[in-house]
């Protein structure tokens, strides 16, 4: 059998009802929220999903270069965003800070910002950053849709199969609903067949995952870290990235323009060492 034939066989199978999405994912109890994510949590049930906010992520992400405090680009948020209704705009503002900002006012989304001000990378790094807080949606992109090919059909049942595993309840069709809106807001799916869903192409910024990578791995120095490490962290699924041998050749890229300190690959080795800290990195306005 064919390699193609046995990754098709694959899907299928993942396609049918009663298939599992992996052995992580067993029930609620899996789906423990991450530290940025807690506060989100606690302030909601875990069955509800919000609209994604990303056109508003990048209003606060400019309005972050000049905010001193998470409280001041609260209000600042809530003075800027179009709603009509103060309600939603302090709704909305507070979901923005929890999403993108839960590793405070000079984390990622505004570090990025202020390094490159470039919208396509941007996105990418909220996409990143929101996946992460919203652990319901972010395991959906690990464990339903990374194995699948690009253009494939989705069953509507896929999805309700998944929160129904995920929730341990059958999920209210709002909750089913805005999963697949939000993930078509994230460029994860194509709704515009009259056949149905269909998984879309997302076209990664490399210099978006350099930027990830090196706030993950990097943060603060230099340092080895094995690939295994990296394949293992789902950062590069929530990028939009399809397989490992990408992630291989973003990082090989890096290496050859002297932006990694080195990339091993011997016997039964292969790491990555880093040369700048994530800092470092955005000072000098590093580009792939």
């Amino acid at each position: 059998m064919t390699s193609a034939k046995k990754k098709n066989d694959k899907q299928m199978t993942l396609l049918e009802d009663g298939a599992s999405y992996g052995s992580s994912l067993t029930g609620r109890s899996d789906l423990k929220p991450s530290p940025r994510s807690k506060a989100a949590g606690s302030r909601r049930e875990r069955k509800t999903i919000q609209d994604v906010l990303i056109r508003e992520g990048l209003v606060a992400a400019r309005l972050a270069v000049g905010a001193a405090s998470t409280e001041q680009l609260q209000e600042k948020l809530q003075q800027e965003l179009s709603q009509n209704s103060a309600e939603t705009r302090r709704r909305y503002a507070r979901s923005i800070l929890l999403w993108f900002f839960g590793d405070g006012i000079d984390g990622l989304a505004r570090q990025a910002w202020q390094a490159y001000e470039d919208e396509q990378l941007e996105r990418d790094i909220l996409r990143y950053l929101y996946l992460t807080a919203e652990r319901l949606v972010g395991r959906c992109v690990e464990d339903c849709l990374f194995p699948l090919e690009e253009g494939m059909l989705i069953p509507a049942a896929y999805f309700e199969r998944y929160l129904r595993d995920a929730l341990g309840e059958q999920p209210p069709p709002k909750t089913l609903e805005r999963l697949k809106m939000n993930l078509a807001k994230l460029g994860f799916l194509d709704r515009s067949s009259s056949q149905g869903d269909r998984l879309g192409r997302i076209t990664v910024d490399k210099t978006a995952f350099l930027v990830v990578f090196h706030s993950i791995f990097s943060p603060t120095g230099p340092r080895t870290v094995e690939l295994a490490s990296v394949l293992s962290n789902p950062f590069w699924k929530h990028l939009g990235l399809k397989s490992e041998q990408v992630v291989r050749a973003i990082l090989r890229e890096a290496d050859a323009n002297s932006l990694l300190g080195k990339y091993v690959v011997a016997d039964q080795l292969e790491q990555v060492t880093t040369c700048f800290s994530l800092r470092d990195l955005l000072k000098r306005r590093a580009r792939l």
